[in-house]
């Protein structure tokens, strides 16, 4: 006869009802006509005792052992020496500061002719550089064209030191192509011509002025002359009664010398001074002054 028991958090009840069945005949009816009885409090209490420890020894020996378990091996270090350095980001650029910068195959001015001419505020990407850092291989930003600029202050600006860069692969020089000068066109040199020697104006001298008067008509004959000067000459003579601030007539006279009369104004008793002044001018701008004084007489 079976006893059905609640099950605990051990789950060993049943174990125990079967311990009772098979190592306990002493509190199970040996006759088969006898009929079994029932187990007191005491004998079930009993069985569940020596179940738990049962148990609790079984439990002991599944428990994993304390050994602690050896480590496994450490991690090998990667050795990242022989790894490029990696192209710097968009962080890492350089700024155009100069009006004009020539985007270049290669490395120098040799490297002819640029690729395009860049303005100021053009953004470069640089990722290499050459032997002695003074020229940076860039990337536009937003674009795919790549080329060689000069790494001058007063070209770019950039954010970060461009010595950090790696050197670039530096592209053949080019080799200038032979074009043919053609020879240039002699000029004919012209033929000197002496400018004509000036010959100096002989200078204007000896001026010369007589006054003759005719005693019954008071006609006065003036003759002048001088020497040198340049041609033409010309001038006037001035007749004047001495103690009259005018003259009473101007006489126009041309050529080195000449002859012509005067007829002094009348109206007057007794003798007069007429004062005679002549002025010679030649072509160069020389003068000449000649005087002469001639008396007259008037009748009353």
């Amino acid at each position: 006869m079976w006893l059905m028991l609640p099950r605990n958090s051990h789950g060993f009840w049943g174990l125990a009802l079967l311990l009772v069945a098979c190592n306990r005949p002493d509190l199970l009816s040996e006759s088969p006509t006898s009929t079994p009885r029932p187990l007191t409090l005491e004998e079930i209490e009993t069985v569940v005792v020596a179940t738990l420890v049962a148990e609790g020894e079984m439990t002991a020996a599944a428990r994993p052992s304390d050994t602690p378990v050896p480590a496994g091996p450490s991690p090998t270090p990667t050795d990242t020496s022989g790894v490029p350095r990696e192209v710097p980001t968009e962080l890492s650029n350089c700024l155009v500061v100069s009006n004009f910068l020539n985007l270049r195959d290669g490395p120098g001015v040799v490297y002819e002719p640029p690729l395009q001419t860049l303005t100021s505020g053009t953004v470069l990407i640089p990722f290499a550089k050459n032997g002695d850092g003074s020229w940076l291989e860039v990337q536009l930003q937003g674009e795919s064209t790549t080329g060689w600029v000069s790494a001058d202050g007063q070209f770019i600006s950039c954010s970060f030191d461009p010595s950090s860069l790696p050197q670039g692969q530096i592209p053949p020089t080019p080799t200038p192509t032979n074009t043919s000068t053609q020879a240039p066109t002699l000029t004919p040199t012209p033929t000197y011509t002496p400018s004509p020697t000036i010959t100096p104006c002989p200078k204007l001298t000896n001026a010369t002025l007589d006054a003759s008067v005719n005693i019954g008509t008071n006609a006065v004959t003036l003759t002048w002359g001088s020497e040198g000067g340049c041609g033409p000459i010309d001038g006037t003579i001035t007749a004047t009664y001495n103690g009259e601030g005018s003259p009473y007539q101007t006489y126009k006279v041309q050529g080195q010398s000449g002859k012509l009369t005067d007829n002094p104004p009348g109206g007057r008793c007794g003798s007069f001074d007429i004062q005679y002044s002549l002025i010679l001018r030649d072509n160069s701008g020389q003068t000449l002054n000649a005087n002469k004084t001639a008396n007259v007489y008037w009748l009353c």
